[in-house]
């Protein structure tokens, strides 16, 4: 695949678009202060017009400089996987602004996702902690939902924690998630991380449960279990199939030697190119993961000799 043809995206929140947070919250400290229901729903419908009016903003700015992938905020709908936060019908109030960001989605034909949070734990051995997530699960389902996407548009987790046996925390992400409502578990897409589970272990999961494997090359690249990347990219990218997008990878550079869990502020574009020669007979798109965001995109693209139109 000619390099100039891979789509590219970044998370959430720009560095070239100033004041355009999508991630604006209600700290629940002060929101459980408010004590009358109405201006509680005053105080979360305000920050999310915010946040969705940002996210539309954002939007316009990546499909002027040709980015197809992007990232929703967690928190575009505030303490909207609280349980304090569901006082209101967030679909219904805001239907206008979530609709519109569908179609802009599917009109200019890009590649979305959210990424639920470290704490959203499907392998959990604590039953209240898995009904905590499938609450978080829930909720960015709705949020994808409402504005009209379909499967395509999908939930990127991890598996979660090994709790002492790494066999049975294996087995247990496969029972609960056979547990998650079917709209739930139609929007999965589960990443290896950079401390428990590797390809080879996600690459089993996602093969059991029939969902697609993101591919994460940073955190392969600090647990493995010798896994040839090459020889596994084909079954990886397989796992896709299912769905009507090219598999996505996501990909990072180290902050440095002494923090190499860390993403830099852009991608070192020889890096890249290391995993391009081993990867280039398949299609995939690239989330990158850089602290600069749309810019290390940019960046990359001016390193690279990629020109967008």
């Amino acid at each position: 695949m000619d390099i100039q043809n891979i789509d590219f995206g970044y998370a959430c929140i720009s560095s070239i678009i100033k004041n355009c947070t999508t991630a604006s919250t209600v700290p629940l400290g002060k929101f459980k202060k408010i004590k009358d229901k109405e201006s509680r729903i005053y105080r979360l419908e305000k920050v999310a017009r915010k946040n969705l009016t940002n996210t539309i903003r954002l939007l316009w700015h990546n499909i002027a400089e040709g980015i197809k992938l992007y990232r929703f905020s967690s928190q575009l709908i505030p303490l909207g996987n609280h349980p304090l936060g569901q006082i209101w019908d967030f679909t219904e109030t805001l239907n206008e602004e979530l609709s519109k960001i569908g179609n802009i989605v599917k009109k200019n034909g890009l590649k979305v996702s959210t990424h639920p949070g470290q704490y959203t734990v499907i392998n959990t051995k604590h039953e209240e902690k898995f009904q905590n997530a499938i609450r978080d699960l829930k909720y960015h389902d709705r949020v994808l939902t409402s504005m009209g996407l379909d499967e395509n548009a999908v939930m990127v987790v991890h598996v979660g924690g090994v709790y002492g046996d790494k066999e049975k925390s294996l087995k247990r992400f496969i029972t609960n998630f056979k547990r998650l409502p079917d709209s739930v578990q139609k929007r999965i897409v589960v990443e290896n991380d950079d401390t428990n589970y590797t390809i080879k272990d996600v690459l089993t999961i996602c093969q059991e449960i029939n969902r697609p494997m993101v591919l994460d090359v940073h955190h392969h690249a600090y647990n493995n279990q010798g896994e040839n990347l090459k020889d596994y990219l084909e079954d990886i990218f397989s796992t896709w199939d299912r769905l009507d997008r090219p598999p996505k990878i996501h990909f990072s550079s180290p902050e440095s030697k002494n923090a190499p869990l860390k993403h830099a502020d852009y991608i070192n574009p020889e890096e890249f190119l290391n995993f391009y020669k081993i990867a280039r007979e398949y299609k995939f798109d690239v989330m990158v993961e850089a602290k600069k965001q749309d810019g290390a995109v940019l960046k990359l693209w001016e390193d690279l000799g990629i020109t967008y139109k």
